[in-house]
């Protein structure tokens, strides 16, 4: 009973999201990184990084229980190519998506304002559009997530 109660009051206080409600905070803030780039099999794919994350957790939601569920299954990179995806900030540099995600999972479980997909202070910041180049082939584009 007491447990039950402990649960209960940790869901009225907002202390505990449920695992929907993080995964969708963690979209909205890969959503409002404007000008970054996200580098999936070594291509940039501009425009698409929350549509294409939102699709992979709607064709594994059975096995997705937890916000951690969705990073290692959606965003670590391809389940085809073995590639990992990056985000490329303006500054330059690259991030594992994986990386920033659970960082940024780790900011919303920290702090009410990025319960709302927020960014959240000392969190990547987005970075302006620019030319990259593809890994693989060395050619330049222009991304935007």
């Amino acid at each position: 009973m007491s447990r039950v109660l402990a649960v209960w009051l940790a869901l009225v206080s907002g202390a505990v999201a449920a695992p929907s409600d993080e995964i969708e905070a963690l979209l909205a803030y890969v959503g409002k990184l404007e000008g970054a780039s996200l580098i999936r099999n070594g291509d940039a794919h501009p425009a698409a990084a929350v549509a294409h994350l939102r699709r992979k957790w709607t064709a594994q939601k059975e096995q997705i229980q937890s916000a951690e569920d969705f990073i290692r299954l959606c965003a670590t990179g391809s389940s085809v190519s073995g590639l990992a995806s990056t985000i490329r900030f303006a500054d330059g540099h690259e991030e594992e998506a994986a990386v920033v995600l659970q960082r940024q999972l780790k900011a919303i479980r920290g702090a009410p304002a990025a319960r709302s997909g927020a960014a959240v202070e000392g969190s990547p910041q987005p970075a302006p559009s620019g030319r990259i180049a593809d890994r693989n082939t060395g050619s330049k584009m222009t991304a935007r997530i």
